[in-house]
């Protein structure tokens, strides 16, 4: 309870209500207590507490040994984990039941060096997912026979996984290698994604062995 000195008009100590008294050096001060709101449930704050589920869950979808991969240099400050949930939201759209990240919009994730790989168009083919890459460039006609990686996203279905290609990137012109759809989502499923440098001579074998050399640039920022 707060006492009141030198009339209802003097200084008072304590806590009256939201207001806190004190003194310092014979000078009295009032200020309003902290105010705390347990579970805010605006329409804003509930579209991020969404886009923040949907973002660790995403993230969860890889193992550290695959982050490793995307991050080969180790983020300052923070996990290789954290580091990849700043990246997926910062890629977020709003439509109509809320904030979500746009998968398709994903041209690159991780913090290996950036080089010009070949856009990598992944399409659900009958029982079989399908990358394919086309076009020439310098960086293509100089690691031909290297094998890449792909980030694979699967929109629908909001899945990501990291697939070694079975086929080099080639000097120019179509390449492309299949696997089983099945692991990856359904036939009526979108998908896309982007091509990850290795630079391995051979077709890898099993996640451990990746090791990111270089990876298509980054997209310009969006304007908001």
């Amino acid at each position: 309870m707060g006492k009141i000195k030198q009339g209802i008009l003097g200084g008072f100590k304590g806590k009256v209500g939201t207001v806190i008294g004190s003194s310092w050096n014979g000078i009295a001060y009032m200020k309003g207590r902290p105010q705390s709101q347990r579970d805010p449930k605006t329409e804003a704050q509930q579209k991020q507490r969404s886009l923040f589920t949907e973002v660790q869950g995403l993230v969860s979808q890889l193992s550290a040994v695959q982050l490793a991969f995307l991050f080969p240099n180790s983020p300052q400050g923070m996990t290789r984990r954290n580091a990849l949930v700043q990246q997926l939201a910062a890629e977020s759209v709003t439509i109509t039941d809320g904030k979500h990240v746009d998968l398709a919009s994903l041209k690159t994730l991780g913090n290996a060096p950036t080089a010009d790989l070949p856009a990598a168009v992944i399409v659900a083919d009958g029982d079989n997912l399908s990358v394919s890459w086309d076009g020439a460039s310098d960086w293509r006609n100089t690691h031909a026979d290297e094998f890449p990686s792909v980030f694979v996203a699967n929109v629908t279905k909001k899945k990501i996984f990291l697939l070694n290609s079975s086929v080099p990137f080639g000097s120019s012109g179509v390449q492309s290698f299949s696997v089983g759809i099945t692991a990856y989502g359904e036939a009526s499923d979108t998908f896309s994604g982007f091509l990850l440098s290795t630079g391995a001579k051979s077709a890898q074998i099993g996640i451990g062995t990746m090791g990111v050399c270089e990876r298509p640039a980054r997209p310009p920022k969006k304007n908001n």
